[in-house]
C-alpha cells in the first residue's frame, strides 16, 4: 500500500519536494524485428528505450515514419500516453500496438491502437487508466518505402539551407533536429518545462475569419479539415501588457525562452 511512482526518461517530470513512495524506473530495453510484409516492417521496442535513440536505429535501417519525431526527449514507454507528435506527424500513424502490466489485476495486457483511444497529445493512459498500467514495450509499423511529410513548418526551408538534393528519412530527421535544436533549450544547459502547451484546433471557417482580423496568424491544415493553430504565435501576440514580446521575458530566473514563448525556462536559481 506504498505509493508508486513509475519514471520513463523523467523529462516531464519536476520535484518540488521528495516523493513519499516507491520510485520505480521504466529501464525495460531492447530493439526487435517482429515480422514484415512487403510495404511494412513490424518493430517493437523497450519502453525504457530513449526515444531519440529509438528513432535514429530506426533512420539507420531505412524503415520510414519517425524520422519527424527525431530528438522528442523522453522513453519510448511514455510516448503513446501523449500520442507524441511533431511537424505533421503523430505517434497513433505509426502505432500497432502495446503490452502493459495492469497494476490491479497483476497481468499483461495488450492494447491495439483503438483501445489506446488516441486523440491529440491524449490517449487512454491520461484519463481512465491513469496510473493503472505500467507501458513494457510498443510496436510500430514503419514503411520499407518512406513517405516523406516535409509541408508541415519550417522542414523545407531547412531542408533548402541544407542543400539537400536527394530526399531521405535521414535528411529530414536532420532538418527537425536543426530546427529543435534552434528553438527548444537543452535541458542539460538549461532548465526548462520543454514546449508543452497544445496548438488549439479550430474549424476552417473560423480560421478564415480569423486571419481577417489578424492576416499573421499561423495555422496548419488537419487531416479532417479543421485546422491546428500555432500556440507560439498566439502566445506572440499577447505579450505582456502588449508591449513586451513573451520571448526571453522574466521574473528574476524564471522567464520564457529567448528563441522560443512557448518554453519556460529556469534561468539558474528560480523556484
Amino acid at each position: 500500500n506504498v505509493p508508486l511512482l513509475i519514471v520513463g526518461g523523467g523529462s516531464n517530470l519536476l520535484f518540488t519536494r521528495d516523493f513519499d513512495g516507491l520510485v520505480l524506473k521504466n529501464e525495460i530495453m531492447g530493439i526487435e524485428e517482429l515480422h514484415e510484409d512487403p510495404e511494412y516492417v513490424y518493430v517493437r521496442a523497450g519502453a525504457g528505450e530513449n526515444w531519440h535513440s529509438f528513432v535514429l536505429f530506426c533512420i539507420d535501417k531505412g524503415w520510414g515514419g519517425l524520422e519527424n519525431l527525431s530528438l522528442i526527449p523522453g522513453n519510448v514507454g511514455a510516448a503513446p500516453i501523449q500520442n507524441i507528435g511533431a511537424y505533421g506527424v503523430e505517434l497513433e500513424d505509426l502505432f500497432w500496438d502495446l503490452e502493459a502490466f495492469d497494476l490491479t489485476k497483476k497481468k499483461i495486457r495488450t492494447f491495439t491502437k483503438t483501445d489506446c483511444e488516441f486523440n491529440y497529445r491524449d490517449s487512454v493512459f491520461k484519463n481512465r487508466y491513469k496510473g493503472q498500467f505500467i507501458i513494457l514495450n510498443v510496436t510500430f509499423r514503419l514503411r520499407k518505402k518512406p513517405v516523406f511529410h516535409t509541408s508541415y513548418g519550417v522542414i523545407k526551408q531547412e531542408l533548402d539551407k541544407m542543400g539537400i538534393a536527394e530526399m531521405s528519412i535521414k535528411a529530414i530527421s536532420q532538418a527537425v533536429i536543426n530546427i529543435r535544436s534552434s528553438k527548444l533549450p537543452d535541458p542539460a544547459q538549461i532548465g526548462n518545462a520543454g514546449s508543452f502547451f497544445k496548438n488549439p484546433t479550430v474549424p476552417k471557417d473560423y480560421f478564415e475569419s480569423l486571419k481577417i482580423k489578424y492576416p499573421g496568424i499561423v495555422g496548419y491544415p488537419n487531416l479532417n479539415g479543421s485546422v491546428k493553430l500555432a500556440a507560439g504565435w498566439l502566445i506572440e501576440q499577447c505579450g505582456p501588457e502588449n508591449s513586451v514580446s513573451w520571448k526571453g521575458y522574466r521574473v528574476g530566473d524564471a522567464g520564457c525562452y529567448s528563441k522560443q514563448a512557448l518554453v519556460l525556462v529556469n534561468y539558474g536559481n528560480a523556484t
